[in-house]
């Protein structure tokens, strides 16, 4: 686009008078470009405010359990639960590094029962997410 609009200045200008024509134009050009990326970012932080605006949910969990457990309770639960371990060993799981896998809470949909550290906002949280939500996570 760039390559045809300045031909089409040096053809209509002339030799003498192409460079300060090329100059005007480009001048032109990246005024309105600006122009208009100001007007994009306006327009996209304005559509962002009324996408990400006020809203309300609610979700009513008429019997919820909770049971606050240390670390390694959680784990055995999880265990007796499952029947997997609640600390697994994965090795490469990215290239060349392996990681190990531990439960640090969990929700249990048939019972209806969230598990997780009593202070640890973190891990309650999701797994209250999960009690409101349902299962959110992709299946491997």
């Amino acid at each position: 686009m760039t390559f045809s609009c300045h031909r089409l200045i040096v053809t209509h200008i002339g030799c003498a008078r192409s460079i300060t024509g090329i100059n005007q134009f480009l001048q032109k050009v990246f005024k309105g470009l600006l122009f208009a990326g100001g007007l994009h970012l306006c327009g996209a932080s304005l559509a962002g405010c009324t996408q990400q605006g006020r809203y309300m949910e609610t979700h009513e969990i008429s019997n919820l359990k909770v049971i606050f457990l240390d670390d390694q309770s959680i784990q055995d639960m999880w265990k007796s639960k499952t029947g997997q371990p609640g600390t697994q060993f994965q090795p490469w799981l990215r290239g060349n590094l392996a990681s190990v896998k531990t439960v640090r809470g969990f929700y249990d949909f048939s019972t209806e029962t969230l598990y997780c550290p009593k202070w640890n906002y973190e891990v309650c949280g999701h797994e209250l997410h999960h009690a409101a939500l349902g299962r959110f996570h992709p299946k491997k």
